[in-house]
């Protein structure tokens, strides 16, 4: 199959078609259907709707590219949101040894965001190969033969992604150029840097026509699976308003307008809660985890050599192909829940917690002094030992990857709520997830000799509903905490603390100090009781961050982390740079 942008000297060059290969085969169930091609013309590849499924496939595969050669022998960089969702938070710490620094992933942790990181270019070369793939898609769509109502919901799905690759760019840099079809000769160098708020409003014009154009989830039949849908739309335009309620200076959407698109996602019916929050973080069998589920991928290995690497990254160590344990917890997540809450067990697994048990065996952890920076790994992205293909570099996982679920939904109508003055009804949704929370099992495989076994505690969680004496400011922490340990290491911290004006207060406290948050000297030893303290972050935040001042409800002084925009687009595109080039 044949799409466009290659990569050349860390500088895009768009184009109009190149192979895709399918780098990845997803485990959605559509995905599955869809065999690598071979090349053939712009002019007749668009023809057919087979071809154009092929096409639409390579917008799904991008989720779950990890590592390996792309489609012409270059290196194909990962989709990991946790680099900055997790990792540039207070949840997590990059984890692996002090010194494994992948494309300068320790210096981007520490907020050293300089024209000189690797990762500037890696993210922006991703963002843009994902925007180029639905641009093409959308210019040669109309002139297919095959029926309208299919080309109507492969449309939909361009845009869809055309909005979520573009979110992704936004997070990372700010203001992009913003490119409605495929790059021509007379674009090289011309097309202007549109601002922050211009990029945003794009972002919710393409979801609001995704929404129109995609079927409800209800629609699609048992092979299509995974695809995106009119809820996934919702889902994704909500996300977006709320980043953009707490970062866009000129923002022109209200509390009101994301309460109404929460709202329309609620009184659907097509979404609930799944009575058991551990059956989510498991690999897939039945497929309940998607009443929950608004958007979601998975991925196991392809054939071209790269695979979707997200559990081999995350695990630990367990033998010597056994995991790198990146993205590692901090006692400060752990420590914000209460010791009885179930899905602390969901979250981490390790030495510090549980006896090290995992899927009903425990572990000693003889790595500990050279590969771990904190005593927790991720238990949502853990796998079990007997799934196949365990001790295989390309390893993939069964397991969803939520983008979007429907607790986050009611936590974000639950905020809208708060700022409308409607604190009843923000409790209301608030108790919804911390009931699911309370009726919950312990993680799959809690007990020793028990790993497939999902055990219920023997006394009643603490996790009591809140009531009216929950009021202002207190009901407001109480969502942003809410959020916190439903939404723990999903990769949405980072842009919940930039949102709210948290990021530089909590990133001080956290990771300049001991994790006691004690006045002594900072801890840099990588020992059993310690987790690694590198001073500076609160520093690095104020120099290299963009600060900003959103009016309004819910605004106020904001640290953006955007990335130095690559030297080559700069050079060759007359990018306008950001504050830190």
């Amino acid at each position: 199959m044949k799409l466009k942008i290659r990569l050349s000297n860390n500088k895009i060059i768009a184009g109009a078609l190149m192979s895709i290969a399918l780098i990845n085969s997803g485990c959605n169930d559509f995905l599955n259907k869809v065999q690598p091609q071979g090349q053939e013309s712009s002019i007749t590849f668009m023809q057919t709707q087979d071809n154009v499924e092929l096409a639409i496939v390579g917008l799904y595969n991008m989720l779950t590219f990890s590592r390996g050669s792309g489609p012409d022998g270059d290196w194909v960089d990962n989709h990991f949101d946790c680099y900055f969702g997790s990792m540039m938070s207070d949840d997590s710490e990059k984890g692996s040894q002090p010194a494994d620094n992948p494309n300068g992933l320790t210096q981007l942790t520490m907020f050293q965001l300089t024209p000189s990181l690797a990762l500037n270019n890696y993210f922006y070369i991703h963002g843009f190969w994902g925007v180029s793939r639905a641009n093409f898609i959308l210019d040669n769509i109309a002139n297919a033969n095959f029926p309208a109502n299919i080309k109507q919901r492969m449309m939909g799905e361009a845009h869809f992604f055309r909005a979520y690759y573009y979110y992704y760019l936004l997070q990372h840099y700010g203001g992009m150029p913003i490119f409605r079809s495929s790059v021509t000769a007379s674009d090289f160098g011309s097309i202007p840097r549109s601002s922050y708020s211009e990029t945003m409003q794009f972002i919710i014009d393409e979801l609001k026509e995704a929404e129109e154009l995609l079927p409800n989830r209800e629609e699609y039949g048992s092979s299509d699976l995974g695809r995106a849908s009119k809820g996934a739309a919702r889902g994704m335009l909500a996300r977006v308003m709320l980043y953009r309620l707490g970062t866009d200076a000129e923002c022109s959407n209200t509390w009101q307008d994301l309460y109404d698109i929460t709202n329309s996602i609620i009184t659907s019916g097509s979404y609930q809660l799944v009575p058991n929050y551990a059956t989510l973080f498991e690999e897939i069998t039945d497929g309940d985890y998607r009443r929950e589920s608004l958007f979601e991928y998975t991925g196991k290995n392809g054939s071209q050599n790269a695979g979707m690497v997200l559990s081999w990254f995350f695990e630990r160590n367990r033998s010597a192909a056994g995991g790198w344990g990146f993205n590692q917890p901090t006692q400060d997540l752990v420590d914000a829940f209460d010791i009885t809450d179930p899905r602390l067990s969901c979250t981490v697994y390790g030495i510090g917690y549980n006896n090290g048990i995992l899927y009903g065996i425990p572990s000693n952890f003889p790595d500990r002094a050279g590969q771990m920076m904190t005593n927790y790994y991720s238990r949502k992205m853990a796998t079990y030992d007997g799934e196949s293909g365990r001790d295989a570099l390309l390893t993939g996982t069964t397991k969803a990857i939520f983008v979007i679920r429907y607790a986050d939904i009611l936590l974000m109508h639950a905020e809208a709520a708060y700022y409308l003055q409607r604190e009843d009804e923000a409790r209301q949704k608030v108790n919804e997830v911390r009931r699911r929370a309370r009726e919950s099992s312990y993680c799959q495989g809690f007990m020793i000799g028990s790993p497939r076994e999902f055990v219920y505690p023997d006394i009643t969680p603490n996790i009591p509903d809140l009531d009216s004496s929950v009021t202002g400011q207190a009901l407001l922490e109480a969502i942003w905490n809410e959020r916190r340990l439903e939404l723990g290491m999903e990769n949405i911290r980072t842009y919940d603390l930039i949102r709210t004006g948290r990021l530089l207060d909590r990133l001080s406290k956290v990771k300049d100090q001991y994790r006691t948050g004690g006045a002594g000297p900072v801890n840099t030893n990588n020992n059993a009781d310690m987790e690694i303290r590198i001073p500076g972050i609160g520093n690095n935040i104020q120099q290299y961050c963009l600060k900003v001042n959103v009016p309004g409800i819910g605004g106020g002084e904001r640290y953006l982390p955007l990335l130095a925009i690559p030297n080559t687009e700069i050079t060759y595109w007359n990018i306008e740079p950001n504050h830190n080039n």
